[in-house]
């Protein structure tokens, strides 16, 4: 058995900080990052299409409030306008 110095002790720092080309670690870690942040894509775009999809139901129900509002007030001022001319005027000033 050969016996072993410090010097010849190789850490983990230096095994992954060589120059060179992307090691196997470190292209899985890539992976690993990539596929995460895929993930949090993913799920911002769900998100995104679910609030969507809640603002055009709550655009869809202002405008048939609007439309029912609309058809409403037409019809109180239209019932008003054929009452209004039908009565007399009711002011203090004696007409001659």
């Amino acid at each position: 058995m050969i016996a072993r110095g410090i010097s010849d002790i190789r850490g983990i720092r230096r095994m992954n900080t060589r120059p060179g080309p992307i090691t196997e670690s470190s292209g899985l870690l890539k992976l690993y990052l990539l596929a995460a942040e895929k993930d949090t894509v993913q799920k911002k775009l769900a998100w995104v299409g679910r609030q969507q999809e809640q603002a055009e139901k709550r655009l869809s129900e202002i405008a048939h409030t609007m439309q029912t509002v609309k058809k409403s007030v037409e019809e109180i001022a239209g019932r008003e306008s054929t009452s209004n001319a039908h009565t007399r005027s009711h002011t203090t000033f004696i007409e001659y």
